[in-house]
């Protein structure tokens, strides 16, 4: 991972940019503007040496160093409340106050009941079986859901490439649980990528020795409905799954394991993976001198991150104080808040939350609808963490392997 760089930085871009407003400035009490008149020029800055350059009107120019000029400016008290708002625009400032809330996380005056899912299908139904016939088949299996392809790990125009060190292929955590077992109809359902859907169908074996087989249908009412078919075997749970529309992922495979959810308010995150929002970057033009006039140049691709804090901070076994939250950055307020929502076993639609936590191994995601989950603290903690998520500054970082 590349070095950490703080969301105010004064890099050599936004350092010539603060010199051109503290020139237009000096230009209007007149100091540069008499000089200026005199060299029958126009004033800018350029480069990142510090050098003004003052380019006549005939489109001819020269280099001149900043020493003999600024000696005439009296207003170099300026400087650092120019050099202020120069920083306070810096593309590593959040400048639109945007905070994501997701439907099922809302704070509310009333605790509401959590939604349940449609279905268009009715379940079969057939003879009861004894409650434990069936127990090594029943509850919550858990893994990921992955794309189905030829060649492992291949790759296609939707993969995201962050960089070397950060590539998300599509793949997210299920949850796919079956419920209830009456002779051999099945009914489950599935949770995965903010989706909770019923699923119905029937199970059988060949021969004695074989594992039990199961196919299991989603209604159908939903643009990501498909069949299930797995095999459960040594406590394994393997198949595969196919939508019946035409989706940008038609087939994906699974092995899953059987787990039990439990709520944790003391569950603390796991450094399993870096947190990045793909969807915000910021650029830097980086320059490399090699001597003898030759310059390689690139540019660098930081994105919206987070900072070590949100491992030292748990916002959901005891009440938060304004002044450890404060001076956070976005990204660790988003992220110490969301955290919450995955204790209670929250699915999560935005894609960099859901990469984040589903690398999490005690995480499993269970609803999508946990208003009514919530504890008093953490809804104190929550209203707080989204007063100054709201307009705290983005953190960015790269994420090579260099």
């Amino acid at each position: 991972m590349g070095n950490n760089l703080a969301a105010y930085r004064l890099n050599p871009a936004t350092y010539v940019a603060s010199l051109n407003a503290m020139i237009r400035v000096l230009q209007t009490t007149s100091v540069l503007r008499r000089l200026a008149e005199k060299e029958n020029t126009g004033v800018g800055c350029s480069g990142k040496y510090g050098e003004v350059h003052i380019g006549s009107r005939m489109r001819t120019s020269k280099k001149v160093h900043f020493a003999p000029y600024f000696s005439y400016m009296k207003y170099l008290f300026l400087l650092p409340f120019l050099l202020f708002l120069v920083a306070c625009s810096n593309p590593t400032k959040n400048t639109d106050a945007a905070v994501t809330v997701e439907t099922g996380t809302e704070l509310s005056a009333t605790n509401s009941p959590p939604t349940t899912s449609s279905a268009s299908a009715t379940p079969p139904t057939s003879t009861a079986a004894p409650a434990d016939e069936n127990e090594e088949f029943l509850g919550s299996w858990v893994g990921y859901f992955r794309k189905d392809t030829k060649n492992e790990g291949e790759f296609d125009e939707r993969t995201v490439f962050v960089d070397e060190g950060f590539i998300w292929n599509r793949e997210n955590k299920i949850n796919l649980s079956i419920d209830q077992i009456i002779g051999d109809s099945v009914i489950g359902h599935s949770v995965v990528a903010g989706n909770d859907r019923p699923c119905y169908g029937r199970m059988g074996r060949d021969r004695i020795a074989d594992p039990m087989t199961f196919v299991l249908r989603e209604p159908g009412d939903d643009k990501y409905d498909g069949v299930f078919r797995f095999y459960i075997e040594a406590g394994e749970l393997v198949g595969t799954w196919e939508a019946y529309r035409d989706l940008s992922v038609k087939h994906r495979r699974y092995k899953l394991e059987k787990k039990t959810f439990s709520y944790n308010p003391n569950q603390e995150l796991e450094q399993a993976n870096v947190f990045v929002d793909w969807t915000k970057k910021v650029e830097t033009k980086i320059e490399e001198d090699f001597g003898d006039g030759e310059f390689y140049e690139w540019m660098q691709a930081e994105y919206a991150s987070a900072t070590p804090a949100i491992y030292d901070i748990n916002a959901s076994n005891r009440l938060l104080t304004k002044a450890e939250v404060e001076n956070l950055k976005k990204g660790d307020l988003t992220i110490i808040r969301n955290t919450i929502y995955a204790r209670h076993g929250y699915s999560f639609k935005n894609r960099p939350l859901r990469v984040f936590f589903d690398a999490q191994p005690w995480y499993i995601p269970i609803h999508t609808d946990i208003r009514s989950d919530f504890t008093e603290l953490e809804k104190k903690n929550i209203k707080l963490l989204l007063t100054y998520e709201k307009n705290a500054a983005e953190y960015y970082d790269s994420f090579g392997r260099g």
